[in-house]
């Protein structure tokens, strides 16, 4: 047939060969390293996931694979719940955008990256290669902090329905996904398949469909359809529902699992023409007798069965999916003689791309909380030329019960800093000093407990240090108690220590924050109208520490080692520790942790972070 008998057959012939050339392109996107995540894994509350059109469905994939593999709390969040970039809890949370083609509709999740803990791009969008929009977003985020992950390829924009993208995108978020689990020494948690396996199931999808079509009518594919799954595999199915939609414009299939159909969809379809494409999966166990079942209820006279079946295990079934239905719509669009590169709205969309944030984000150097070891000392000398304030957290590294881990105020010193430098402009912070006075639970194995005079010598040299470097002001503060009265006691002797370091140069003022009793009378002010008594808030990993750890790193908190210690409603509790708390308080414990709620643990971090900001502009006041 001719060109001009035949309009589309040009660019079904390149959807053709990019299915014959996917399978090399593929292979070599599975075997692409893992790329290196800008954030620890272990210090995120949640990771979010989003993406449209096919980008949704590497989303949904990242999602569950970091679930259901490696036990994080990840959640594919929908690309409109993103129109501010940000959500509640973002400062503790990871952001991962997919968009192949870094569309309009990616920036609305693009436009806050600093506000996230950590940001991910997983694009095929490249600075060389994208249009100018999307090459100044792409750059913006760069300099933002977000970190990019590229696959290819770049151009398949010519048709509405995509073949190779949807399969190199899928590789990149198993690759992300291998990044995670490498970080939390859980590699093994994830299935693998070679990618030379996958590339040859791909390959071989026109062999494979040939089999599948063997009983089915000519007429399948232009009758409606539903995919039907098993085990929950249908939600990840989003993509080859838009592939319907895309090569032969048709409205948009239902993916139903198989138990689920039978709770009334089976009876709005019963008197249709319908084709049933079934998502059949070689590890899936129960599958055979659902199926059996699942055939008995059709009626042939007006249901078609297609039978797609994929063999490599896990989630990599979805390659093989993909490749199936691509080899159909490819066979259905050959047939009714369509020109994939002609859609009938192509254009008319503008308005709500049109919507997009036009200003790309900050760059980088905006951001009001850096840490002082994530910059470089060019970053430091400008910060402190302009007057900044620099906040040192102290730590410990003690017993938390047997629900927390010893690293529990160090994080919690961390993420208090962090957060007052998000209210003090142009504030710097150094990392938490992770060793403090523990004498009080050294008898608990594990615990390092400084001396007084060792933290003073340490807190010594830490601000000569400032002090040299022209620090205009230093902010002390301790996440553990037992380091409020030693700081209180030195903070004298650190002020002569600052001003013998200046050589001459106004010195630094330091200010700290010791007010232990006060700070705990807020936090369980804040507990008692969330309906937690004092008593169970504690003093010592209790309601309120585990709650914020909840909110901290979940993954850290033992939940199955949950239980009340001793119960102490005094706001000052210190006869209990001294001389030695293992002796009054057997499990480490001083609450009762068993209603600990990450919610409420966002907002204890709220009260303490003010807490610590009344003490510092009350030095401020004239």
């Amino acid at each position: 047939m001719s060109p001009a008998s035949d309009p589309g057959g040009e660019a079904r012939a390149r959807l053709r060969a990019r299915l014959e050339t996917a399978p090399a392109l593929l292979a070599e996107a599975l075997e692409a390293p893992p790329p290196a995540l800008p954030f620890d894994p272990r210090a995120l509350r949640r990771v979010r996931t989003t993406g449209i059109g096919s980008s949704e469905s590497h989303a949904r994939a990242l999602a569950f694979l970091l679930a259901e593999r490696l036990g994080l709390d990840a959640r594919f969040t929908p690309a409109g719940a993103l129109a501010t970039g940000r959500l509640p809890g973002s400062e503790s949370d990871a952001l991962v955008v997919f968009s192949q083609g870094l569309s309009p509709n990616a920036r609305f999740a693009l436009s806050a990256p600093a506000c996230w803990r950590g940001a991910l791009l997983v694009t095929a969008a490249t600075p060389a290669g994208a249009g100018r929009g999307a090459r100044t977003w792409l750059e913006a985020a760069r300099s933002a902090g977000a970190c990019v992950v590229h696959f290819e390829p770049e151009n398949e924009f010519d048709a509405l329905v995509r073949i190779q993208g949807p399969l190199t995108g899928l590789a990149a978020a198993f690759g992300v996904a291998r990044a995670f689990a490498r970080a939390l020494g859980r590699e093994g948690a994830l299935e693998r398949a070679p990618a030379v396996d996958v590339a040859a199931r791909v390959a071989g999808a026109e062999s494979a469909l040939e089999e599948a079509l063997r009983n089915a009518p000519g007429d399948a594919l232009s009758r409606p359809a539903a995919f039907l799954a098993s085990g929950g595999y249908a939600e990840l199915a989003c993509n080859l529902r838009l592939k319907l939609v895309e090569a032969l414009l048709r409205p948009l299939p239902p993916a139903w699992d198989l138990l689920e159909f039978a709770h009334g969809p089976f009876q709005q379809c019963f008197e249709a023409h319908m084709t049933f494409l079934g998502l059949l999966r070689a590890d899936a166990p129960d599958e055979p007798l659902w199926l059996a079942r699942l055939r008995e209820m059709l009626e042939p006279s007006r249901h078609a069965w297609l039978p797609l079946r994929a063999t490599l295990p896990g989630l990599y079934a979805l390659f093989e999916h993909e490749a199936l239905l691509d080899a159909l719509l490819l066979r259905q669009l050959e047939a009714e003689g369509r020109d994939p590169a002609r859609w009938p709205g192509r254009g008319r969309d503008a308005p709500l791309y049109r919507a997009a944030p036009q200003a790309p984000p900050a760059p980088r150097e905006s951001i009001s909380d850096p840490e002082l070891g994530a910059l470089v000392w060019p970053d430091v000398e400008k910060r402190l030329a302009s007057g900044a304030t620099v906040v040192v957290p102290l730590g410990a590294v003690e017993q938390h019960g047997p629900h927390l881990p010893f690293a529990t105020d160090t994080w919690i010193a961390d993420a208090l800093a962090e957060r007052f430098c998000a209210c003090v402009p142009g504030a710097l912070r150094v990392p938490a000093l992770a060793l403090g006075c523990s004498p009080e639970h050294a008898a608990f194995p594990g615990t390092l407990a400084l001396e007084e005079e060792t933290l003073a010598r340490m807190l010594g040299d830490v601000v000569a240090s400032l002090a040299r470097h022209g620090a205009a002001r230093v902010f002390l503060f301790s996440a553990h108690g037992g380091n409020a009265l030693p700081l209180r006691r030195i903070l004298p002797r650190l002020r002569e220590v600052a001003a013998a370091a200046s050589h001459g140069i106004a010195p630094p003022r330091l200010l700290a924050h010791t007010d232990l009793a006060g700070t705990t009378e807020a936090l369980q002010r804040a507990a008692a109208a969330e309906g937690v008594s004092a008593a169970e808030a504690g003093h010592h990993a209790g309601e309120i520490e585990t709650s914020i750890l909840l909110a901290l790193r979940p993954g850290a908190v033992r939940r199955d080692a949950l239980s009340p210690g001793v119960l102490e409603a005094a706001a000052d509790a210190q006869g209990l520790f001294y001389p030695d708390l293992r002796r009054n308080a057997p499990s480490g414990t001083v609450g009762d942790p068993r209603k600990a709620d990450a919610a409420r643990g966002a907002r204890y971090l709220e009260v303490w972070t003010e807490c610590l900001l009344a003490c510092y502009r009350k030095d401020e006041a004239p």
